[in-house]
């Protein structure tokens, strides 16, 4: 077992069907009727909902919360650190989005390099913008809220973000083989990841290394090493040398962060393309100096990613499944490690809707059948944003593909019932605070719960665990509690 697995192995389980509370503020006095006219929270579609105080960790093949199996559905959505657009209302809106579509994974940018903006994070080197960091701390906090886990790339191959070539051209370089092989850059981006990692959350008071919210740390989004990438004037990389630097790069840089940070887990965010020959088919070829075996079998890499744009890399849409299908196999057999889809998605510009979901669906079937154990589409979107690149998707379009994966991944994952019983209720705590708002336990919390809480203030279940039920934070529970609990819907 790695250092991040648990010891504990359970069977695969059913589970119960989560919702998630979708409230407003009510304002009322000390007195007042509890059956006044109140919205009902909306359910949502069916999440896993382990609790948000244990850290995900690896056992064998499987992604495991307090030594249960856990599936996840997830989305990717860069929006929502976007230097412009990334506000607090755009992070709620979009997380209330994924609680009702069921997904309890968001992969998010911790990063942005050299970049304007009001909520640019790393303006120059070493340099970090406050509001930025504040902005994290929020969808750090609002996804917990939520039950939703994150995964936080540190660093984009990509210059969209700044990423690689930022650092390169902050160290007087110009390539991505400078970012790899210079000690400048190298020494950049240890900092920046001892300033993420280190970094003390303005709400909850925790460091970002000491949040379970956070399931994951990939290394970059998409690492990779073209034969060409390489200073002006010199030679291309000569195969295998360029896969050789990238191993190196993951290899001591997973080994850094983990000294940092021993309870979270770390993977690559790569692509997951095999290491060929030169006459290979793209992406399997020996051009962009990725391993998925190679650089995912470090010690220090727990989970191995993989993503699928057939469009970007000009194979046929039908080859997806197989694609999907060979990277979770080789994972789980070959490396004994969990595997998950980190982006995929089919391009609207180039298909219509009808061929979109019908690939995006065939790529969910096949990451069910085989036991993905994460699965992230790049990007799942408000309906009123713009599609830019046509990779976004809209739940309107293919939200039923999302919600029909979340029940499959919720029907393998465990169950985690550490409800307390209340009257004839078993009551529960749905986003893991400690504080058991469910008081029915119906999966929602609603005026029933605030109705029921009153009824049985003096029940046992109540009475033996004052913690579970102070939600106005003054040491004991009372009639005060009953107005904090209806005034939090």
């Amino acid at each position: 077992m790695t250092r991040h697995q648990s010891t504990e192995t359970d069977e695969t389980i059913d589970r119960t069907v989560r919702t998630t509370r979708r409230g407003f503020v009510k304002a009322v006095g000390t007195g007042a009727a509890l059956t006044v006219g109140l919205g009902s929270a909306s359910p949502a579609t069916a999440a896993v909902d382990a609790p948000m105080d244990a850290f995900v960790r690896t056992d064998g093949t499987e992604f495991v919360v307090d030594g249960e199996p856990v599936y996840f559905t997830g989305a990717n959505n860069f929006w929502i650190t976007h230097e412009y657009e990334g506000t607090k209302e755009r992070i709620d809106d979009v997380l209330d989005l994924y609680a009702d579509l069921g997904i309890d994974l968001v992969r998010f940018w911790a990063h942005g390099e050299g970049k304007d903006g009001p909520l640019a994070l790393q303006p120059e080197p070493g340099e970090y913008n406050e509001d930025a960091l504040e902005n994290l701390d929020y969808l750090i906090e609002a996804a917990r809220e939520r039950g939703i886990r994150l995964v936080a790339a540190l660093v984009d191959n990509w210059d969209h973000e700044g990423g690689m070539l930022q650092y390169a051209e902050w160290a007087g370089g110009e390539s991505r083989y400078e970012f790899y092989t210079m000690d400048e850059t190298r020494e950049m981006y240890r900092d920046h990841v001892e300033t993420i990692l280190t970094r003390e959350n303005t709400y909850s008071g925790l460091e970002w290394r000491e949040d379970p919210t956070i399931a994951m740390w990939e290394l970059a989004n998409e690492p990779r090493l073209e034969q060409d990438d390489v200073p002006e004037g010199m030679d291309d990389l000569e195969p295998p040398e360029h896969k050789e630097i990238l191993g190196d790069w993951i290899q001591e840089m997973s080994a850094y962060l983990t000294d940092l940070d021993d309870d979270h887990l770390v993977s690559t965010g790569s692509e997951g393309h095999y290491y060929g020959d030169w006459d290979d088919d793209y992406p399997d070829d020996d051009w962009d100096g990725q391993s998925y075996l190679d650089h995912h079998a470090f010690e220090t890499i727990d989970a191995c990613s993989f993503h699928l744009y057939p469009d970007h890399w000009d194979i046929p849409l039908e080859d997806g499944a197989e694609y999907v299908q060979s990277r979770i196999v080789d994972a789980h057999e070959e490396l004994g490690k969990p595997a998950y889809l980190g982006e995929f998605n089919v391009n609207a510009y180039e298909h219509d809707l009808e061929t979109k979901n019908e690939y995006l669906e065939a790529w969910y079937d096949v990451a069910d059948e085989y036991d993905c154990n994460a699965v992230i589409p790049w990007q799942v979107v408000l309906e009123e944003t713009q599609d830019h690149d046509g990779f976004q998707i809209y739940a309107s379009e293919s939200g039923h593909l999302i919600e029909s994966y979340a029940d499959a991944a919720a029907a393998k994952s465990g169950t985690w019932d550490d409800s307390i019983q209340v009257g004839d209720y078993e009551a529960r705590d749905p986003d893991g605070d400690g504080l058991y708002d469910d008081v029915t336990g119906d999966g929602r919390t609603n005026h029933e719960d605030v109705e029921a809480f009153y009824e049985h203030l003096d029940a046992d279940g109540v009475q033996e665990n004052p913690d579970a039920f102070d939600f106005d934070e003054d040491g004991h529970v009372g009639f005060a509690d009953v107005l904090e609990l209806l005034e939090g819907l």
